[in-house]
C-alpha cells in the first residue's frame, strides 16, 4: 500500500512537467509497471499503445482492450481497473491483489492525470492561438505599410494636380483609392480570421 501511495504521489507531483502526451504514457506506464500487484499496463491512444508487463497471462488478448471506458471502473473477476484519461485514450491496469484503499489511489491518480492531459492540450492549444496571433499581427503590420503606398500617390496626385492637369490626377487618385479599397478588403478577411482564432480565448 505505501509503495502504491509513494508512486501516486510521485506521478502526480511529476506529470505537469511533460510536454507531450507520449512522455506522459511512457512515464506512466513505467511508474505503474514497477508495482508489486500490477502484473501489466495498457494505455490505448488514438496514435499508438503504451504498455508493460510483468506476465501477459491473457492480458494482451483481453476483451477489455476493445472498449473505451466512460467512467473508472473495477472488474473483480479480472482483476482489471480502467478508466478513460482524454477522449481518446484509456489506461488499463491489470492487478495481481487488490483492496478497496488502492482501488480508491488508482481512481484518485488516474483522475489526475486526467487533469494533467487536459491541461497540456490547453497549453498547447494556447502555444498555436499566440503564435497565429503574432502571424496576425505581422501581416497587419504588412498590409499597413502596403496602405502608404496608395496613400502617398493619392496626395503626391493631389499636390501636383496643376502641372499634370486634374484629368490626370483624378486618375492616379481612383487608382490609388482601388488599390486601398482592395487592401481594407483583405484586411477585413483577415479580421474575421482574428475573431475566430479569439473565440478559443475568451
Amino acid at each position: 500500500m505505501s509503495s502504491l501511495l509513494l508512486t501516486a504521489f510521485s506521478i502526480a507531483s511529476y506529470i505537469w512537467l511533460f510536454e507531450s502526451k507520449e512522455k506522459i504514457f511512457n512515464f506512466l506506464v513505467e511508474e505503474l509497471i514497477q508495482l508489486e500487484n500490477c502484473r501489466g499496463v495498457v494505455i490505448i491512444d488514438e496514435n499508438a499503445e503504451f504498455y508493460k508487463f510483468k506476465d501477459d497471462k491473457g492480458i494482451f488478448n483481453s476483451d477489455f482492450l476493445k472498449y473505451q471506458p466512460k467512467c473508472f471502473c473495477f472488474v473483480e473477476k479480472e482483476k482489471v481497473i480502467s478508466a478513460p484519461i482524454t477522449s481518446n485514450s484509456a489506461i488499463y491496469v491489470f492487478l495481481s491483489e487488490y483492496d478497496e484503499e488502492s482501488l480508491q489511489i488508482f481512481q484518485d491518480l488516474f483522475q489526475v492525470v486526467r487533469m494533467a492531459c487536459e491541461n497540456l492540450e490547453f497549453r498547447m492549444k494556447k502555444e498555436e492561438i499566440v503564435l497565429a496571433l503574432k502571424k496576425s499581427l505581422e501581416h497587419f503590420q504588412f498590409l499597413a505599410d502596403k496602405l502608404r503606398n496608395p496613400l502617398a500617390v493619392i496626395l503626391g496626385a493631389l499636390e501636383i494636380k496643376n502641372e499634370i492637369g486634374v484629368d490626370k490626377a483624378c486618375a492616379l487618385v481612383e487608382e490609388g483609392a482601388k488599390r486601398i479599397k482592395r487592401i481594407l478588403d483583405e484586411i477585413t478577411d483577415h479580421e474575421v480570421k482574428v475573431r475566430e482564432i479569439s473565440k478559443f480565448i475568451f
